[in-house]
């Protein structure tokens, strides 16, 4: 029984610690987008021409 739930809790404090991870890069990606900080693509500084348009 001991084994079972160490085994949970475990399994669950890596899983919050993925999740936090996950939550903060997606702030990240967030911000930059917010302030402005390019579409990603490796042209920041470019008025968006360099994208084909589909």
């Amino acid at each position: 029984m001991t084994l079972a739930a160490s085994s949970i809790l475990s399994t669950s404090i890596v899983g919050l610690v993925v999740l936090a991870a996950a939550a903060l890069a997606l702030r990240s990606i967030w911000r930059k987008k917010k302030n402005g900080g390019g579409c990603g693509c490796g042209c920041e500084n470019c008025s968006h021409s360099c994208h084909n348009k589909m």
